[in-house]
């Protein structure tokens, strides 16, 4: 006759939960570390701070462990050194998603493309405005929003789609089915409200 608990192969409610708290401080832990590195060009990577030596970050991004010179880059994170953020002038702003489950503050850096591109706690981050409501003195004013459907022209031929932008002398557009074309800006006249 045996005595004692018998053990079940399955794993019980406690052992859960202590597993769901073990995977949510190692994720605050990995937020708390979380760095953008800011380039004078704009660009940056973003990633965990693993080590900061000799003027030179260390940090996991998702193209594996990078090293970056200090004096490249600012940084932008509660993790950042000493001395190595970045100068952002106070434009807060408090950014909810229009359900309300999601909210986030930051300085605004810039809004680029329809998105708020805000220095938080951990790092850079990139909001779409269409998503969110604003509350802050770095929101942007509503921008009208301008039908970007246009129909390009050329003697009898006319090609219809939505305007994304004009370079070096060409319409680029998205056409339903087709996708992005490039379309000669001399040989095309442009008809619609988006049109330059």
């Amino acid at each position: 006759m045996q005595s004692g608990k018998k053990l079940s192969k399955y794993p019980t409610v406690g052992s859960f939960i202590f597993g769901l708290m073990v995977l949510a401080t190692a994720s605050a832990a990995q937020d708390d570390n979380q760095i953008t590195l800011k380039y004078g060009d704009g660009s940056g990577v973003s990633g965990e701070l693993v080590g900061f030596e000799d003027s030179v970050f260390r940090i996991q991004a998702s193209i594996g462990l990078i090293a970056v010179p200090a004096q490249d880059v600012s940084c932008i994170g509660r993790a950042c050194p000493e001395g190595t953020a970045l100068e952002v002038p106070a434009a807060p702003a408090t950014l909810t998603s229009l359900d309300g489950s999601f909210r986030m503050f930051g300085n605004v850096i810039d809004f680029v493309d329809g998105e708020y591109v805000l220095a938080t706690d951990i790092g850079e981050l990139r909001i779409s405005a269409s998503d969110t409501t604003c509350e802050g003195d770095g929101c942007v004013a509503a921008q009208p929003t301008v039908d970007q459907r246009v129909a390009l022209v050329s003697g009898t031929t006319t090609i219809e789609g939505n305007l994304l932008r004009v370079e070096d002398g060409a319409y680029i557009i998205d056409v339903d089915r087709l996708g992005e074309m490039r379309v000669d800006a001399n040989i095309f006249d442009c008809r619609g409200d988006a049109c330059p």
